[in-house]
């Protein structure tokens, strides 16, 4: 016998869209809330030039199997392309690129000697497996250690202060680590560009299906739709809807950010709570630019000049051509700040008046006039900080509440947040609901099935 219980998934994201699907496909009844009338979270996209382009920049690596597996399923493969990409360096008020081993023999902002130990320490980190090594020490410690103070101030360290900021000092090797093994799995050789994937129409294309398949098993999809407040009403959970409907469910699984799984649970034991008020989040805001010339030959720029005050420029149509938006030149100009900095309340208009004053230093010729629209996007948990001992603070999917499971960004380690993680993290915690259903360790009532079936 198989018990058929109404679960119900906080988030539309991809981790959200995952578990309510694999929920779903198992029988059970789901239902899922998306505040955001978009689902997809940070993978989401918008309509633009006869298709759509992600909010926030987007691509695949060629190791992300568990989002490839799940396209597969899904019958939508064929809209994955993998295509060569170009990675530059700009330090120094000059771009360097930066796409393989060669590159780094070039790099001219540091002397030889320091490239050459830049590397050796790259390929070592490349072939290290057991990152638990990592776990114990800062990534300025352990670099500083390895290519000397000047590469790592110059290069590395200049590459950390333009995304964690005053937090740089304290990101884990364990962190940075993954950054670089990860980067060696989407090429063939040392000597070679990296292929990245792309899904052709956006992530939406992926998004979308998903949010079908959960219908297609009877799952009820609400975008647009948020979650108020949670209580406890005997042996089931009501979730009280921004529209004002207060809807019981059996099982829930959150998959926002912690901070906002504190507020929804004030009920959650102390431990449990502080673990998920332990997350500390870079915020992140990027324009995008449409224009009619490129700035650069570069896909992802990295940022290593403080005189650029950006973490990187992210030029879209040097990944995927122009041709396929109606010849326009798509330019995502990215800044992760902390939750406190001055950068996330300045209006559009003053955000894209900076980057107009800072992006002749990039190209000299770039000018105001090339740019046809622009748009600024902001997400305030973009980025968990992963700390030393970071494992020992991530809290358990398995809440300490009956039927509560928490599945996000900040549980996904060693590796760092993306979209095939969350895949990961949807499949991880759907078989956990179903595993402890199985065995009686969920603890929900028989009064509280919906029903039974052979």
């Amino acid at each position: 016998m198989s018990t058929r219980l109404r679960i119900g998934v906080i988030g539309g994201g991809i981790a959200g869209l995952t578990a309510a699907y694999r929920l779903a496909s198992r029988g059970h009844e789901v239902i899922l809330w998306e505040r955001q009338r978009q689902l997809g979270g940070q993978a989401a996209a918008f309509p633009l030039l006869g298709t759509a382009l992600e909010y926030f920049y987007h691509h695949l690596f060629m190791s992300d199997h568990d989002i490839v597996a799940l396209m597969k399923e899904l019958g939508i493969a064929d809209r994955l392309v993998w295509l060569p990409s170009r990675v530059g360096f700009y330090a120094a008020g000059r771009i360097y690129p930066l796409s393989s081993a060669l590159d780094v023999l070039r790099l001219g902002v540091v002397p030889l000697h320091d490239r050459l130990r830049i590397g050796l320490v790259t390929f070592y980190l490349q072939h290290v497996r057991d990152w638990r090594r990592f776990e114990e020490i800062t990534a300025e410690e352990w670099l500083r250690r390895w290519v000397g103070a000047r590469a790592f101030d110059r290069v590395w360290g200049a590459q950390l202060r333009a995304k964690f900021g005053p937090r740089a000092s304290d990101v884990a090797m364990v962190w940075f680590w993954n950054k670089i093994f990860l980067r060696t799995q989407s090429r063939r050789s040392l000597l070679e560009r990296e292929r990245l994937g792309y899904i052709m129409g956006s992530f939406n294309a992926l998004i979308d299906r998903l949010a079908e398949a959960i219908r297609e098993q009877s799952g009820t999809v609400l975008a647009g739709v948020g979650v108020d407040a949670v209580e406890r009403s005997g042996d089931t959970w009501v979730v009280r809807e921004s529209t004002g409907r207060a809807m019981p469910v059996d099982v829930i699984v959150a998959t926002v950010p912690s901070p906002l799984i504190a507020k929804l649970f004030p009920q959650l034991p102390e431990i449990y709570r502080m673990k998920l008020l332990g997350t500390v989040y870079q915020a992140a805001v990027t324009l995008l630019l449409q224009t009619h010339r490129e700035l650069s030959d570069i896909y992802w720029l990295n940022i290593g000049d403080p005189d650029l005050p950006y973490t990187g420029i992210i030029e879209h149509t040097n990944f995927v051509p122009a041709s396929y938006y109606q010849g326009r030149h798509l330019i995502y100009v990215s800044k992760y700040v902390e939750q406190t900095h001055p950068y996330l309340a300045l209006r559009d208009d003053e955000v894209l008046a900076a980057a107009i004053q800072h992006l002749p230093k990039v190209n000299p010729a770039f000018s105001a006039d090339w740019i046809e629209d622009y748009w600024v996007f902001r997400e305030r948990a973009a980025q968990p900080i992963v700390t030393v001992r970071y494992r020992a603070q991530i809290p358990d999917h398995r809440t300490p509440l009956p039927g509560v499971y928490v599945a996000n960004t900040a549980q996904i380690y060693p590796e760092d947040r993306g979209t095939n993680y969350s895949v990961r993290l949807g499949n991880v915690v759907a078989d956990l609901v179903c595993d402890d259903v199985r065995t009686g360790r969920l603890g929900v009532a028989t009064s509280a099935a919906r029903d039974t079936t052979p």
